[in-house]
């Protein structure tokens, strides 16, 4: 029997997309009876510790300690604790997520898979704040977490080195990882049953009357997402947070968090993703896709491939008219938007991304996950051909429709190609300056690494 260990800081509570991901992809590989699948999570004690929690049938919690906003330090302090259960029993493989991987990676004996999740796992340590108090704040803080930096960075580096392989959740962040660190990456998006999620039939758009964005933080965007709905006060605006109490101030309303897709989405008819920081990628903007809702996102990190095309994207965004300008567009013409949408997220099933990773895996380590190497049909593809058929019962906007959405298709297939050639041709030179740029202290507090 395959023995795999799969870990992560948070894994346990229910506060993020990391967590989320990895929660299906066990459930998924617990199916295999050929696997035995075991959980090691840290265990908290500030804020995280009163969220909601995930079960798993075999799992660890280890407890972790130190002062949360020094996440160096904390990472120096729990590697031990970390290091020791990671390897109180034998694995056949590890799975590790994000910023902590690298405590457990250096301490098992035997194949890894690198999950880079964060920018900090690119060694990012930096504050996407405008307000000058945070600002002064978040430099005192990297001031006394610096030194534990600075030994991250080498532990992370070996880790990344020694790992079998390397997975990252968005093209862009294995673009970013493989300029920094000279090696291949692989693109392994995030696990979303978006086949389940399309075939939910949400209320007539005509009940669905916000505009809505998920997130509770200012590197979200949420102060822009305000500005906007100031801007269209016709319209009805949702903020829905982990941390938020529901209430409704003139026509911005914000709830807290919801789990089922139908309490989280189905009040919507427009999501927006405003956020500031050089997201790795965005999971509620493909879950409102596949239910039909049209997403706007701003241009930064991995944001822009959740989306269909730049012109759903906001390069610009702070700016409120652009913004603006964008969601009049949309809503405009909804139900072409919708349609667009949701052929564009069923590209990212898990059934497709466990297949990548699986073939992955199975190169790398030689160990088979136990779930089919070979992608399923392509979902996007098979939309489609959906509209070409509606074409020959509709007239000739769907037939368009129908061409574009085929040409769409292979057009980000060629882009793929083009994409992988172009990384394929890096030079030793672009190489060796990525890892100088890690050697550079940085000389202020917002400077990356």
């Amino acid at each position: 029997m395959v023995s795999l260990v799969v870990f992560g800081e948070n894994l346990v509570y229910r506060v993020g997309g990391t967590e989320k991901s990895t929660r299906t992809l066990v459930r998924e590989l617990s199916r295999n009876p050929n696997l035995d699948v075991r959980v090691v999570s840290g265990s908290r004690d500030d804020r995280y510790g009163d969220a909601r929690r995930y079960e798993y049938d075999d799992c660890v919690a280890v407890p972790l300690r130190g002062p949360r906003p020094l996440p160096f330090l904390r990472a120096h302090l729990n590697a031990r604790a970390i290091g020791s259960e990671v390897r109180r029993r034998p694995a056949s493989l590890l799975l590790a997520n994000a910023q902590a991987a690298p405590l457990a990676m250096n301490a098992f004996d035997g194949p890894s898979v690198y999950f880079l999740r964060d920018e900090m796992s690119l060694h990012s340590y930096r504050t996407y704040e405008t307000r000058i108090v945070k600002r002064i704040k978040f430099a005192g803080r990297y001031v006394l977490d610096y030194p534990f930096f600075r030994r991250y960075q080498h532990m992370n580096r070996k880790a990344i080195r020694d790992a079998a392989l390397v997975v990252a959740d968005s093209a862009y962040m294995a673009r970013r990882a493989e300029r920094m660190f000279g090696r291949r990456v692989a693109t392994v998006y995030p696990l979303m049953d978006l086949e389940a999620l399309s075939r939910i039939e949400l209320a007539p758009v005509e009940r669905r009357p916000h505009v809505m964005m998920v997130g509770d933080d200012e590197v979200k965007g949420l102060s822009v997402f305000r500005k906007i709905a100031e801007a269209l006060p016709e319209h009805e605006f949702l903020i829905v947070g982990r941390t938020l109490e529901n209430r409704t101030v003139g026509n911005l309303t914000q709830r807290s968090y919801a789990s089922d897709p139908v309490d989280l989405y189905g009040w919507a008819r427009l999501i927006l993703c405003p956020s500031v920081w050089e997201e790795c990628f965005g999971m509620a903007v493909v879950e409102a896709g596949a239910l039909g809702i049209p997403g706007l996102v701003s241009a930064r990190g991995g944001l822009p491939e959740t989306v269909p095309a730049s012109y759903y994207t906001v390069p610009d965004h702070r700016s409120v008219d652009r913004w603006v300008e964008k969601i009049r567009h949309v809503l405009h013409d909804y139900e072409r938007h919708s349609r667009t949408a949701k052929a564009h997220a069923l590209r990212f099933d898990m059934r497709r991304q466990l297949a990548v990773l699986a073939r992955e895996v199975l190169t790398a380590t030689g160990i088979d996950l136990g779930v089919p190497i070979e992608p399923p049909e392509d979902v996007g593809e098979r939309r489609a051909e959906d509209a070409r058929v509606e074409a020959e019962r509709g007239g000739e906007e769907a037939r368009v429709e129908a061409e574009q959405g085929v040409e769409q298709v292979e057009a980000e297939r060629e882009g793929e190609e083009v994409a992988a050639d172009r990384e394929g041709e890096r030079s030793d030179a672009d190489r060796e300056e990525a890892e100088a740029e890690q050697e550079r202290v940085p000389a202020t507090a917002e400077t990356e690494p």
